[in-house]
């Protein structure tokens, strides 16, 4: 079997679908499976053809943009393959080349969460929504729902669902658990530097608490997705910050796991997650985690045991919720970073990337 997954973005680019997609390729290929990834995108000049970790990656140039575009030579390169795996949020650009240069090809789609968790362009997304999604849709034998918001929200337009989880590379994040006594002012957020992802909550959150006396120290780490280091570098400036928030705009596997190991936190202000890779990753890491009590990453993160909510609004809960996690001795988190660690475990790429590999089969089954 031949399975060619294709993905708007791909490594060197960092986040959930890279992360995704990669893993998928690398994990499935193996006897007589094949899983070749096509990275379709604007940015590219050219068709070009390389291999990373063993993989076979095509960058498949767009003329257009990522909602709106034709991908040359896509057709030519699809119909090599007896499956599609198409990882498409926007539902637009993707499965529009899909339907338009390979519609004979059997296909599968992640959704990753649509295109809900930002208001921008809203009159174009109420079109698609109530004119296209359902025609759309009826192209993929199978629709692989990423969590409960993924398959309330898609269960509307097709019935044609399958509960099919991403994973993480445990093993690979194990290696970032603190080294010596844990210190819960240390933090870290790690991850693509988008609007939705609420980077300037966190550093508001710093600041609040550094003014009542609790000294949080935070890294912000990842690729500046949506240009906003300046932004961010400039509000660190306004509140003084200097000393106590620091940005890398980039962070290598290695370097990054060895700061791992300096911090004890993980926070992230997000506003919206299509499935919440990043935190996982932090737990396996055995960080605990500062976040929105929100879906679907309220399914991870336990109160108490793994980590805590915040509201991001700098009021007193919020900085109750700082003062008590600041606090806590080297017993307590070393019991919760052993709890994270406990729960990510059962979201690696071991086990949960067979369940991806049975569903490519039932869906060449018809």
């Amino acid at each position: 079997m031949k399975v060619l997954s294709i993905t708007p973005t791909y490594f060197p680019e960092v986040g959930g679908i890279e992360s995704m997609v990669r893993e998928l390729a690398v994990r499935i290929s193996r006897g007589d499976v094949q899983v070749d990834v096509a990275h379709v995108s604007a940015n590219h000049q050219a068709f070009s053809v390389s291999e990373m970790d063993g993989v076979r990656v095509y960058r498949v140039p767009v003329v257009g943009n990522r909602l709106a575009g034709f991908a040359r030579g896509f057709g030519r390169l699809a119909a090599g393959y007896d499956l599609l795996h198409v990882h498409d949020p926007q539902m637009m650009m993707l499965t529009g080349n899909v339907l338009l240069q390979c519609r004979k090809v059997p296909a599968v789609l992640s959704p990753h969460g649509g295109f809900r968790h930002t208001s921008r362009h809203r009159a174009v997304k109420w079109l698609h929504e109530h004119v296209m999604m359902g025609p759309l849709l009826r192209h993929y034998r199978m629709i692989l729902a990423g969590s409960d918001s993924d398959e309330s929200y898609f269960r509307t337009f097709s019935d044609n669902l399958v509960r099919c989880e991403a994973g993480i590379n445990y093993a690979k994040f194990q290696a970032g658990r603190t080294a010596g006594t844990p210190d819960p002012t240390k933090w870290i957020y790690w991850g693509r530097w988008s609007r939705n992802k609420r980077i300037d909550a966190l550093i508001d959150t710093v600041a609040a608490a550094r003014d009542r006396g609790v000294a949080i120290d935070l890294l912000i780490a990842g690729p500046d997705f949506d240009n906003l280091g300046e932004s961010l570098q400039a509000q660190i400036g306004a509140l003084q910050l200097e000393e106590a928030v620091r940005m890398h705009p980039y962070i290598e596997d290695a370097a990054l796991l060895q700061e791992l190991r300096q911090r004890t936190v993980f926070i992230t202000g997000s506003e919206y997650e299509g499935f919440g890779i990043g935190i996982l990753e932090a737990m396996a890491a055995g960080k605990i985690v500062l976040c929105r009590d929100i879906a679907p990453i309220n399914n991870f993160v336990d109160k108490g045991a793994t980590g805590f909510f915040l509201d991001f609004d700098m009021a007193d809960k919020d900085l109750a919720v700082i003062r008590e996690l600041a606090s806590l001795d080297a017993e307590r988190c070393t019991a919760m970073m052993d709890a994270a660690q406990a729960k990510a475990k059962a979201y690696d790429w071991e086990s949960v990337a067979l369940k991806f590999a049975e569903q490519y089969t039932q869906a060449l089954r018809g």
